[in-house]
């Protein structure tokens, strides 16, 4: 009666041990479809921006306009979406993005990023060229990479100049997290004694996943938010003087404030479509 009960028990706990494993191992969403328009009047609503998936590598961005499909004498305007442009990435043989292709503009102007690694497999230089065929002149972009003993980017040294060698910007962009991993502060100071520096703040994180961290490929428009955890609910960016500082301190120069998210159920914010694994 007692070894039958030792095999009870024993098949009981390993029965536990599964059920635990089946429940530490989370599903992991990627955005498929983001950037939501919304047309009130006419009870639209849109996703503007969609990624292209080979597996959980990006390939492709899709960007949409809308476009006006009103009838004639239609009380409200309706849209419809139209492709405006694709945006291609390229890989490595280590499955690293190593070139961000955007196609041709109507100015015959054309925007490539290209990226370079380190020996741990992180991110350590981008350079953004622009070609301006149409008058023969391009200008490039060069961003440097530093990172901490958690992996994460805490400085960037940023610097702009054209194919005759002018330097256009040059600054400094260091980054703070907080203990939870998530982004809290970027400040940046421009090259030479400009007085002033743009100091950009996120806050109210929530405790959810952040989509953007699972994109795989550093789109310039989303940098910066697929370096948190989580999902800030409260953004804004000031310009703060370094010298001969004003009584009164600016207003900030960009902000936003979100009062709460609504989540699916694998833990994401309700703001894209995903696909899940």
């Amino acid at each position: 009666m007692k070894k039958l009960f030792a095999i009870i028990s024993i098949l009981f706990l390993f029965s536990c041990n599964n059920n635990d494993d089946e429940t530490v191992q989370e599903q992991k969403c990627y955005m498929t479809k983001f950037n939501k328009a919304v047309i009130a009047l006419a009870g639209q609503q849109f996703y503007t921006s969609e990624y292209v998936y080979d597996g959980n590598r990006v390939i492709k961005k899709l960007e949409y306009k809308l476009i006006d499909n009103s009838a004639p004498g239609q009380q409200y305007p309706t849209y419809a979406p139209q492709l405006d442009r694709t945006i291609e990435v390229q890989y490595n043989s280590a499955n690293q993005p190593i070139k961000i292709i955007q196609p041709l503009d109507i100015y015959n102007t054309q925007t490539i990023d290209y990226l370079l690694y380190d020996n741990q497999g992180r991110l350590s230089e981008k350079n953004i060229v622009t070609e301006d065929y149409a008058n023969n002149f391009s200008y490039t972009k060069n961003a440097i990479y530093s990172y901490n003993s958690n992996n994460q980017i805490i400085s960037i040294s940023e610097k702009t100049t054209n194919n005759w060698g002018d330097i256009y910007n040059e600054n400094t962009k260091s980054l703070t997290y907080d203990t939870d991993g998530n982004l809290r502060v970027i400040e940046q100071v421009n090259a030479g004694n400009s007085g002033y520096k743009w100091v950009t703040k996120y806050d109210n994180y929530d405790s959810y996943k952040n989509p953007y961290a699972n994109v795989n490929v550093p789109f310039e428009d989303i940098f910066f938010l697929r370096l948190s955890k989580n999902n800030y609910r409260k953004y804004f960016k000031t310009m703060v003087y370094t010298t001969n500082s004003p009584t009164n301190p600016a207003a900030p120069y960009e902000s936003s404030e979100i009062s709460g998210y609504e989540y699916t159920e694998n833990g994401y914010p309700k703001i894209a479509e995903y696909k899940c694994n």
